[in-house]
Formats: structure tokens, C-alpha cells, sequence
């Protein structure tokens, strides 16, 4: 008889857990990222935002940490970018961090426009890249 009352409890209170379990489970909701839209601007190529033309000119060095070595630091790559407003064209040398970043490079009346990193990534000490990429985010303003 105790067996049965010992049986009975264990199975009530696993039950009673379950119920726990399930009723915290409905009430936590998930939060779901949304992904981020990246504009992949090629090496002697530009995009037009707005009025404004953003050219991506060159790659001054490249001094990130390959995949496949052991580096002391990550390192960064140093790019020069063009931005025209239609009158006036001015250069911007900006140094990447090897993990990559979110920064402001420009705004316009509508826009702004992050540079979030370079690619690809070297894997290889001795790779040769050459169709050098940057990647934007090109971000509507909040009204």
C-alpha cells in the first residue's frame, strides 16, 4: 500500500511540474532578431544615396590577422572612400578593425550610412585579394 501512495505521489508531482513547465514556456516570448540588409559595394565602384555618391577607391593596406595564423592582434584594414554631394567630392581614409564595426560614415536628409566591415577575410598570410568589398548598411532615418 505504500508502494501505491508513493507511486501516486511521484506521478502527481511530475504531473504538477509538467503543468509548471508548460504554463512558463506560453508566457516567455521568444524575441526573434531581424536580420540586417547589407549593401556590398566592390572595389572602384559607387552607389547614390540620395544625391550624395559614395565610391569605394581603394584598399591602402590590409593588415588583418589571417584565419589560419596565430596573431598577437586581430589587426585592421585601412580603405579610402569618396563622397560627392553633387558640388564638392571629399576623401576619408577609415580604418577597419579586423572584427569589423558600425560606423557612421555619412548621413543624408532621409538616410545614414554605416560601414560595417571589409571582405573577405584573409585566411592565408600569403592570399592576394583583390575584389576587396565593403559592406553598408544603409539605414532609412526614424522619422
Amino acid at each position: 500500500m505504500k508502494f501505491y501512495l508513493l507511486v501516486i505521489s511521484l506521478l502527481s508531482l511530475s504531473l504538477s511540474l509538467n503543468a509548471q513547465n508548460s504554463e512558463e514556456n506560453k508566457n516567455t516570448t521568444e524575441e526573434v532578431q531581424v536580420p540586417e540588409i547589407l549593401t556590398k559595394l566592390k572595389l572602384l565602384e559607387q552607389v547614390d544615396i540620395d544625391g550624395y555618391r559614395l565610391s569605394f577607391k581603394r584598399v591602402v593596406s590590409d593588415g588583418r590577422c589571417p584565419k589560419k595564423v596565430t596573431c598577437v592582434w586581430p589587426g585592421e584594414a585601412d580603405v579610402i572612400i569618396e563622397i560627392n554631394d553633387g558640388s564638392e567630392t571629399v576623401a576619408k581614409k577609415i580604418t577597419i578593425p579586423a572584427l569589423g564595426f558600425h560606423k557612421e560614415i555619412f548621413s543624408t536628409s532621409t538616410h545614414i550610412v554605416y560601414l560595417k566591415n571589409l571582405a573577405p577575410y584573409p585566411v592565408n598570410s600569403e592570399d592576394k585579394i583583390e575584389a576587396y568589398q565593403l559592406l553598408l548598411k544603409i539605414q532609412p532615418k526614424k522619422s
